[in-house]
């Protein structure tokens, strides 16, 4: 039950694929048969039910495997029986397959339909065709996506040749929903393994033998090729990509492969103004132009079916990007030319190579050098914003940044800024690149982001980094990568320019040291360590056919887990996927209709952008038409909060028509009119930038300015989801500090915690350390044989004698008495000493002892012993025992 909600499947479906798998078997041994005897036309026969001691499946379908259980086989029977009973009481059934079958081959006159009972026939297999319940069960025949797309017309085709007045009769009698899919689904299904054998075996064959830890297979057209990889290594402005351009214009036909948009309309827009008819291919746009051999494309977009004579691929380095370097990974390895031409600087060469030698491709490398001199001005900005001069760019990283800096100039000085930067339309930044590009107007500095490190042809004289550090993620700022402050710094002293030489510095003197160093690092010296790989739809297809039960968002997480991985690639992250597959995770949605709405161009931080992709899915997924409902009013933005509001709604106008060329035009209707939309709001945002600079001038602050109520009126189509959105973050927000709470209070403990350790390990190293200012004392009283009272010891008497007999010279041997013996009675007080150096006998008894030795007598008494009864008599015995041993 579980599985079959999972699905979305009923009981009768459940039925039905039972009844399709256990008739593969027939199908592949028809066939084989056929192929055999040379025969064109293979008449399969009624499907039978799955014998109980065969495999189910035998092509191990990812979602049939879970079909095999004792379990649904009785869920099976009891659908029969339920059908039966169902059909008798409603009436008129279809007619069986092979009817169809033996009618549409005959060839005769079909019944037509009326018009009105066409449109209604229409409508059934426009519901049929766009359901995602029977994508998935396509899929579980190894039907795949693209296959899918090709085989429904077709079975529309077939059920017309094949009309009668039964199939009439029960078709009349369908409603468009899940009724109608299950009745039609059999024939569907019955349908494919006729007509499609070969492709179903073959695309089982492809999914069989994927190995991710060598992308390279995944691409048989490219693999069939031998293929020469030219890799023109070289700095900014060194003539690398222009010389790559000049073998793609020169071949018959060929492919411009661009990180940016931009990039690829520069190129559009040069071929076909020096009469090279090009087409354009972005994920936003086409602009086929008749009688074209030659595009140009974003890196995504490459087609790798179509085979041309030389691509070029540009910013090749990019390929290590840890979120979008599976394009350029996929684009190298896929893409069928006869001459590939990679453009980039030298990081990435070490990582080609290796991977064309697993390919068997030939490689080589072109090295470039720069053509203009670059320089850094050691005193950094002297004189501050205001001394900036016609020609400089200031970098920032961040859009705040970017309009105080404009503002700070156009209010300070002469000077009219043009500004660069991510959010703005490519139209737009091609606008404000030819403004200042422009030697006749008061245009002269630029305002950018990192952005003008690629894509733009610009005049530049100096680059001025605002700050050598970035947010990263939005959160914590981190320095700028040395490849990127190369390729930034590079942008300044342009060939073709009027500044033949180019210059660079930091506003702060104190990061010029720091963009110094990382010019300084050469080129060979980079290294791009691996490339980025993510998955193509089909083996996540296969991968999510084989867990029906999980969530989009856990399935995408298990996939990049569970995946075998050459050391030479890594996942690029791609949260922005997991965002859209968490919001979108509720909606009845396809596997390969989820898949495309995730990879949708939206961002999770804007809400509006998040916002609409909900909307667009939610109204999809109900097998509703999806328009863009957005009214832009006609007014030029005032302020910097106005014009990101007009960026955003160009960003939903982008990801509808990104949306609408994945999806059927019928379902996103008026993509001419939308794209009227589009070029009207780059109109506006060009008015707009030009009018926050006439305020800036006249003194208003332009980040000050309320934004007026209809612009704010422009997102009311998704207001709905907006309060969704709004919720789910003040949610999102109100946990997170919640659990900073919960962190500071457990930071809090432990910081506690930390203080009584360290207070007691204090207190144990002072006691430590008075046990051991003791235990010294105590040895040096122990020296010095005094004890507590004064007394002596008696093992201290013992060593005291031992030594000086030592030092009088008795041997060890002959001192070994003394070991043994011990002193009767108690302890003896300490004897009085003479002063050093006096008459007489000394008053130590081994003084005596010698004394005695010397004089010939063995048997004297020590002199200065004691006096009787000073308590000294169990001493002197031990003495006298010993001489007496002696």
């Amino acid at each position: 039950m579980a599985l079959r909600q999972a699905c979305g499947l009923s009981l009768r479906q459940l039925a039905l694929l039972r009844h399709a798998a256990g008739a593969l078997p027939v199908c592949l041994e028809v066939a084989a048969a056929a192929a055999a005897g040379g025969g064109s036309a293979v008449c399969l026969p009624c499907l039978p039910a799955a014998p109980a001691a065969t495999p189910l499946w035998r092509l191990d379908s990812p979602l049939l495997r879970h079909l095999s259980s004792s379990a649904v086989a009785a869920a099976s029977q009891a659908a029969e029986a339920a059908d039966a009973a169902a059909a008798a009481a409603a009436g008129p059934a279809l007619p069986p397959y092979q009817q169809l079958q033996a009618r549409a081959a005959a060839g005769g006159e079909p019944l037509a339909l009326p018009p009105g009972e066409r449109a209604r026939f229409d409508a059934l297999l426009r519901n049929f065709q766009l359901s995602g319940s029977v994508k998935d069960q396509a899929l579980a025949l190894y039907v795949n996506s693209k296959l899918y797309a090709e085989a429904v017309p077709q079975f529309q085709e077939f059920l017309l040749a094949a009309m009668d007045g039964e199939l009439r009769a029960g078709l009349l009698q369908l409603q468009p929903g899940e009724a109608s899919q299950e009745a039609l689904f059999p024939y569907f299904a019955q349908f494919v393994l006729e007509r499609y054998m070969e492709d179903i075996k073959a695309y089982r064959d492809v999914v069989k033998t994927v190995d991710l830890r060598k992308p390279h297979l995944w691409f048989p057209v490219a693999r069939a090729l031998q293929r020469r990889i030219i890799y023109h290594a070289g700095p900014t402005n060194s003539g690398k990509t222009y010389n790559a351009l000049q073998a793609m214009r020169g071949a018959a036909s060929g492919v411009y492969c661009g990180p940016l948009r931009l990039l690829a309309m520069e190129v559009y827009d040069t071929c076909n103004a020096e009469g090279l008819y090009c087409n354009l291919i972005t994920g936003q746009e086409r602009r086929e132009v008749p009688g074209a051999a030659h595009t140009a494309c974003t890196v995504e977009m490459v087609n790798m079916q179509r085979r041309v004579d030389v691509a070029v691929l540009d910013e090749i380095q990019m390929i290590g990007d840890e979120s979008r370097g599976w394009a350029w990974t996929r684009a190298l390895m896929g893409v069928p030319a006869n001459e590939v031409h990679l453009c980039g600087d030298g990081s990435a060469v070490p990582l080609v190579r290796k991977i064309c030698e697993e390919m068997g491709e030939r490689f080589e490398v072109a090295t470039y050098d720069r053509f203009t001199t670059l320089s850094v001005e050691e005193d950094g900005l002297v004189g501050g914003y205001q001394s900036v001069q016609p020609g400089d760019c200031i970098v920032a990283f961040s859009r705040r940044d970017i309009y105080d800096i404009k503002q700070l100039i156009e209010q300070e000085t002469k000077h009219r800024c043009c500004v660069v930067y991510g959010a703005l339309p490519p139209e737009t930044r091609r606008q404000q690149a030819k403004l200042f590009n422009e030697p006749d107007n008061a245009y002269r500095v630029l305002v950018a982001s990192d952005a003008v490190g690629m894509g733009l042809n610009l005049n530049i004289r100096r680059i001025i980094f605002h700050s050598m550090a970035k947010r990263e993620g939005g959160k914590k700022y981190v320095p700028v990568s040395v490849s990127m402050v190369k390729q930034i710094a590079g942008r300044a002293g342009r060939r073709s320019s009027q500044w033949p030489a180019g210059l660079a510095t930091c506003r702060d003197p104190a990061d010029v040291a720091r963009l110094q160093e990382a010019l300084d690092v050469p080129l060979d010296q980079l290294t791009t360590p691996s490339a980025g790989l993510f998955p193509e739809f089909e083996h996540f297809e296969v991968f999510a056919g084989a867990r029906p039960e999980e969530a989009y968002s856990e399935l995408l997480a298990a996939f990049e887990q569970e995946a075998l991985l050459d050391s030479s690639y890594f996942f690029c992250r791609q949260d922005s996927v997991m965002a859209a597959a968490q919001l979108l995770g509720k909606l009845p949605l396809s596997v390969k209709d989820m898949f495309t709405f995730c990879m949708a161009p939206a961002s999770a931080t804007d809400l509006r952008l998040g916002a609409a992709l909900l909307h667009f899915a939610t109204k999809y997924s109900k097998g509703l038409p999806v328009p863009l409902d957005m009214s832009v009013p006609d007014r030029v933005p005032c302020s910097t909060d106005e014009l990101r509001h007009m960026e955003s709604a160009h960003q939903v106008v982008m990801l509808w028509l990104w949306l609408s060329y994945r999806f059927d035009p019928d379902i996103f209707p008026d993509r001419e009119k939308v794209q009227a939309l589009a070029d009207r709001i780059c109109h506006l945002l060009d008015k707009g930038l030009r009018r926050i600079t006439r305020l800036s001038k006249s003194g208003v602050d332009v980040a000050e300015q309320p934004t007026r109520p209809e612009l704010d009126r422009m997102f009311g189509c998704f207001s709905e989801e907006l309060l969704e959105l709004e919720g789910q973050r003040q949610a999102q927000l109100a946990a997170e500090r919640e659990a900073k709470r919960a962190a500071r209070k457990e930071a809090q403990a432990a910081a506690r915690q930390a203080r009584l350790v360290e207070r007691l390990e204090q207190v144990q190293r002072q006691q430590q350390e008075r046990e051991e200012r003791e235990g010294r004392k105590s040895a040096q009283r122990q020296e010095e044989g005094v004890e507590q009272g004064g007394e002596r010891t008696e093992g201290w008497q013992r060593d005291r004698l031992k030594a000086r007999l030592l030092a009088a010279g008795f041997a060890e041997e002959e001192l070994l008495p003394l070991q043994e013996a011990k002193p009767q009675g108690s302890r003896a007080h300490v004897p009085p000493r003479k002063a050093a150096g006096g008459s007489g006998g000394s008053s130590e008894a081994p003084s005596a002892g010698a004394g005695s030795r010397a004089g010939g007598g063995a048997g004297g008494a020590p002199a200065g012993a004691a006096p009787e009864g000073s308590g000294a008599t169990g001493w002197r015995r031990l003495i006298m025992s010993v001489f007496n041993k002696l």
